[in-house]
């Protein structure tokens, strides 16, 4: 894709896209750098949180605002339910546009009131000083979410009170287990994002070990840990009927799900196009629970269809395949996944046949019978 930007420059589109991600990329950079009153910003976190990967156990963890945007205005530049639905280039300027201040430590406690804000259930106005001026790392990556100008904080000042949940505020002071905890504040009707970012920023589990989990550990902990808590009440409910079947596409990634009837298990398979390649992820799951190898795109995927079968009352064997495609080259995260899914409506086929003929091209049932592997598996 690089060498088709240095030939178009963002003038010929040579990519096909209505609009350059790279210049609305760097449109909203220079907006919010513009914003930045020397090296001080003011805004509300939505709230928006990221513990990185690199050097752990000592990782930076970034705290983002987007700056002169306060109240509830800042919750659209990054909570899932609200940017589902928007383009991907709109995703991209929302979350180029937020100022992202980091503290590299070991250990939460050493993080003051910072992780408050992260789990908090409204946006909360923040000041931050910065050491430095923040710069941007222009990057196209299929396993980072795009992120704003950052720089290390030098002071930071709460304009306000995070309103942190109350059943969040009574765990922890507990000593739970981390993944027991996820699962009791998910049936308590926490935030499932608000658990991800507690689990990350280490307000979970037994108070003596924990630490800070890097942001992409921790969502598919919490998908896991969630997904095996529903499982086990779905493997004792009665089999659907009849199979049901149902698709779904955003952002050039296309969703098929197939559920029919049998003891509750999993096939999964991801089929990526990229600059005339092919490139598949596959994921087996049989009724125990054990999975032929562990991907966050899986668990997010897993995680949303037995919510479905949870509220259905009904168990069956699984399959989803997921397809991507070239317009979708850059990740905005698993959310996208797990959001798609929860808006598919699985029904029988006999009902929208003609409709589901219509949307993946072929009859469904020759077409899910013929991918790799799958008639095998149902």
């Amino acid at each position: 894709m690089y060498s088709i930007c240095a030939k178009c420059q963002g003038r010929k589109m040579l990519c096909g896209l209505p609009r350059c991600p790279i210049e609305e990329r760097i449109r909203a950079v220079k907006s919010s750098l513009l914003k930045i009153r020397g090296r001080e910003v003011f805004g509300a976190t939505p709230p928006s949180a990221v513990v990185g990967e690199a050097g752990w156990p000592r990782v930076r963890v970034y705290i983002g605002e987007p700056p002169d945007v306060t109240g509830e205005e800042a919750r659209a530049y990054d909570d899932p339910r609200l940017l589902w639905g928007r383009e991907l280039e709109d995703i991209i300027r929302l979350r180029s546009y937020m100022v992202f201040g980091y503290a590299a430590q070991t250990s939460p406690r050493k993080l003051g009131e910072l992780p408050l804000l992260a789990v908090s259930e409204r946006p909360v106005d923040v000041e931050m000083r910065l050491a430095k001026t923040p710069v941007e790392s222009l990057r196209f990556d299929l396993r980072e979410k795009p992120m704003g100008p950052r720089a290390p904080i030098e002071a930071l000042r709460i304009d306000g009170n995070p309103a942190v949940p109350r059943a969040l505020d009574k765990l922890m002071s507990d000593d739970l287990g981390a993944g027991a905890a996820a699962v009791e504040l998910y049936r308590r009707g926490v935030d499932l994002y608000t658990i991800q970012r507690a689990f990350a920023l280490g307000l979970l589990g037994a108070r003596h070990r924990r630490r800070l989990v890097p942001t992409r550990w921790s969502i598919t902990a919490v998908d896991v840990a969630i997904g095996d808590a529903l499982a086990q009440q779905v493997r004792h409910m009665p089999e659907v009927s009849q199979p049901l079947y149902g698709y779904a596409e955003y952002l050039d990634n296309r969703y098929l799900v197939a559920v029919v009837p049998g003891p509750l298990r999993f096939y999964y398979l991801e089929k990526w196009t990229y600059a005339g390649r092919v490139a598949e992820i596959e994921v087996a799951e049989d009724p125990r629970g054990v999975r032929s190898t562990m991907d966050g795109g899986y668990e997010a995927a897993r995680l949303a269809i037995l919510e479905k079968l949870a509220s259905m009352g009904r168990r069956g064997t699984v399959a989803m395949v997921r397809w991507i495609g070239e317009r979708y080259y850059v990740s905005v995260g698993n959310w996208q996944i797990r959001e798609t899914l929860r808006r598919l409506q699985l029904t029988p086929l006999d009902e929208n046949y003609k409709t589901y003929t219509a949307l993946v091209g072929k009859d469904p049932i020759s077409l899910i019978k013929n991918i790799k592997r799958l008639d095998e598996f149902l």
